[in-house]
């Protein structure tokens, strides 16, 4: 039987790195939503800033494609790390389990 190799310490540092490149994307739409905004009620009026308002608000809004393409990279990461940890506690079981038989096999 073939043994399967996983680097725990690369797939958990690539959830992390999923979930901090989230974290960065809100921070920056934040301040991206701040400026905007800010332009928006003092520098630019019209109707091209009314338009570009309403089309920003549904770039920005929490059921826009941006908002479900981060939630979509949260929830994989999420399962990505539920798999490492599943994957690891088995491989633990199955080591706990060898070094039993061989115990019991081979006693001292």
């Amino acid at each position: 039987m073939a043994a399967i190799g996983v680097n725990f310490k690369t797939l958990r540092s690539t959830a992390e790195g999923i979930k901090n490149f989230c974290l960065y994307q809100d921070d920056q739409m934040r301040q991206a939503d701040f400026d905007i905004k800010s332009m928006l009620s003092s520098d630019w009026l019209g109707a091209d800033a009314l338009e570009f308002s309403k089309k920003w608000e549904g770039v920005h809004a929490n059921g826009s494609q941006a908002a479900k393409f981060k939630n979509s990279l949260l929830e994989f990461g999420e399962f990505l790390m539920t798999c490492v940890n599943e994957y690891q506690m088995a491989q633990t079981r199955a080591i706990d389990e060898a070094i039993t038989l061989r115990a019991a096999l081979m006693p001292d």
